[in-house]
């Protein structure tokens, strides 16, 4: 339920609260925190599916989850993550070998993703996946 507030009051939209100071959070969680996240991983995801050999999609290339866990302190084996300065988290990216498909076939490419941050309404994200982010 939205707040209708005037400027100095609190205001929740959803899950969104943004505080007196318009420091915001979704699900309790700092929104920087979730965004830089989401900029660590998103790139791991689509870069590690760069080295694979591409192949025809599948059905069960739509229902396939890849899970990699974050360590504050990075890791380095099965594949290196880097140290960030959050709690641990979690990455789950739902079908990637078919958005790689979708990604190639509209002639995305990774450094296009950089557009996210400097246009809000593009439709980009939709190409580079479904991911879940857990603590």
């Amino acid at each position: 339920m939205a707040d209708d507030s005037q400027d100095g009051e609190s205001v929740d939209i959803g899950h969104l609260h943004v505080d007196t100071q318009g420091n915001a959070t979704f699900k309790r969680l700092p929104t920087n925190q979730l965004v830089e996240a989401l900029q660590l991983s998103i790139p791991y995801s689509v870069g590690g599916l760069e080295a694979r050999p591409a192949h025809d999609v599948l059905c069960e290339d739509f229902l396939a989850v890849e899970i990699v866990h974050f360590p504050k302190t990075g890791r380095t084996i099965p594949k290196a993550t880097a140290p960030h300065r959050f709690s641990d988290f979690t990455i789950s990216s739902y079908a990637p070998v078919a958005f790689r498909h979708f990604r190639e076939n509209f002639n995305i490419k990774p450094e296009d993703y950089l557009n996210v941050t400097q246009n809000q309404r593009t439709l980009l994200p939709k190409f580079y996946g479904l991911y879940c982010y857990q603590v």
